[in-house]
């Protein structure tokens, strides 16, 4: 798992994000909380809770909803 992954998660808490998984699914919203095994997203319709180590890429906004 990367290091550099887990670090710019918990510092981007509040920033708006887009997680791609290994498996090809897409998850869009706000970074709530991250830990070092899991982030939490706040999308449209809740909270995604997501494993780290299922993420394959990420893109982060530092503005909320840009």
């Amino acid at each position: 798992m990367s290091e550099i992954l887990i670090a710019r998660l918990k510092e981007s808490i509040g920033s708006y994000a887009k997680i791609f998984l290994h498996n090809g699914f897409k998850f869009e919203g706000k970074i709530t909380n991250c830990d070092d095994d899991f982030v939490e997203l706040l999308e449209t319709k809740g909270y995604k809770i997501i494993k780290i180590s299922d993420i394959n890429d990420l893109d982060i906004l530092k503005e909320v909803g840009k």
